[in-house]
């Protein structure tokens, strides 16, 4: 168990995807609310993160007792995502950060997810159905993934020194901008590498 796993106030996971995570996973972050989904499911954070607009003082109280620790950040330039992002780079530097339980809810809390993570320069996996999302950086990346799946590339503005290769359609030091001509792309085999230069970046893989 050496993950951080964020688990956000959108749609409840299901019992397995849950039951995943938190097996894998030393530290488990709640999102303002999402304390509440874990402790209906007998699973205690280790922190809660956000402006606490989803819980009352007495649920707080209570989760404090019980040695929770609570991060309550009122600034309203960041989303609880970023917060959530923000924290555990700092106090878990170096550690795979797992970020479920963000779809569902409203839309802009969704996108938010996406822009958090160049906001934070974060490294983390966000899980949304069945894909996964992450920040392409500089530093080439292998995933795994399986031949047939889909890859996807959403770049945010103009990105430059694209790299990609176990891919149907690869790269090799393209520049991309926002649009959709990364989109709908198949992986080759068993996993693919991916790097970017300059710009914001995001890879999907359908897993």
């Amino acid at each position: 168990m050496t993950d951080v796993l964020i688990v956000g106030n959108g749609d409840s996971p299901s019992d397995s995807v849950l039951d995943f995570f938190v097996s894998k996973s030393s530290t488990i972050i709640a999102l303002d609310g999402a304390a509440i989904t874990l402790e209906k499911r007998n699973i205690r954070p280790d922190v809660i993160v956000g402006d606490m607009d989803g819980l009352t003082s007495e649920q707080l109280d209570a989760f404090h007792s019980q040695g929770v620790e609570i991060i309550h950040d009122l600034a309203q330039d960041t989303s609880d995502i970023s917060k959530g992002l923000a924290w555990s780079k700092e106090h878990h530097p170096g550690k795979q950060v797992n970020v479920i339980g963000i779809t569902g809810g409203r839309l802009d809390h969704q996108l938010a997810a996406f822009s958090a993570l160049f906001e934070c320069q974060s490294d983390a996996h966000l899980y949304i159905d069945d894909w996964l999302v992450v920040r392409v950086t500089k530093i080439p990346i292998q995933y795994s993934t399986v031949k047939g799946k889909n890859i996807s590339l959403i770049p945010f503005g103009e990105v430059s020194g694209v790299s990609l290769s176990g891919c149907k359609y690869p790269l090799d030091n393209e520049d991309l901008s926002s649009g959709t001509k990364g989109i709908h792309n198949e992986a080759l085999g068993q996993d693919i590498t991916i790097s970017c230069q300059q710009g914001n970046l995001l890879l999907l893989i359908n897993n």
